[in-house]
C-alpha cells in the first residue's frame, strides 16, 4: 500500500524535490488493510512531507473521490508540508460544449516554493 512505499524511502533516506500523485480513491493491502481517500490523506501528506528534500520545488496531488473537497485538500497541505511555500487548489473539470459551464470531475492541490 502507498504508506508502505513511503516508509522505505523514509528508511533509505531518499529525498524528492518535487511529488506528483494520484492516490487511488480505495483499495485493499495484501493483509487486507483498507485504504480510503478520505480516511488516509492526511497521514499520505505527512508521509510525503517527510520525503520532500530540503529545498523542495512542488507537490502536486490530484483526487477524483467525492468524498473530499479541494478546500479540505488545500488545507491539508497547509497543516502537513512543513517547508514555507504557497498552497493553491481548485477543481478539474471538462468544459462542456456550446456553453461556458464545466462539468466538474475532481480536485487538485498544489503546495510550490
Amino acid at each position: 500500500m502507498l504508506p508502505n512505499l513511503f516508509g522505505r524511502e523514509i528508511r533509505r533516506g531518499n529525498k524528492y524535490d518535487a511529488i506528483i500523485m494520484d492516490p487511488p480513491s480505495y483499495g485493499r493491502g495484501r493483509n487486507g488493510e483498507v485504504w480510503q481517500f478520505e480516511n488516509n490523506i492526511s497521514d499520505l501528506v505527512e508521509l510525503c512531507n517527510n520525503v520532500l528534500s530540503d529545498n523542495p520545488l512542488f507537490f502536486l496531488i490530484n483526487s477524483y473521490t467525492t468524498g473530499i473537497s479541494s478546500k479540505v485538500l488545500e488545507n491539508i497541505l497547509n497543516l502537513k508540508i512543513k517547508t514555507k511555500g504557497k498552497v493553491t487548489s481548485g477543481e478539474i473539470g471538462l468544459p462542456m460544449t456550446d456553453s461556458r459551464l464545466l462539468l466538474p470531475c475532481g480536485i487538485y492541490g498544489r503546495w510550490e516554493k
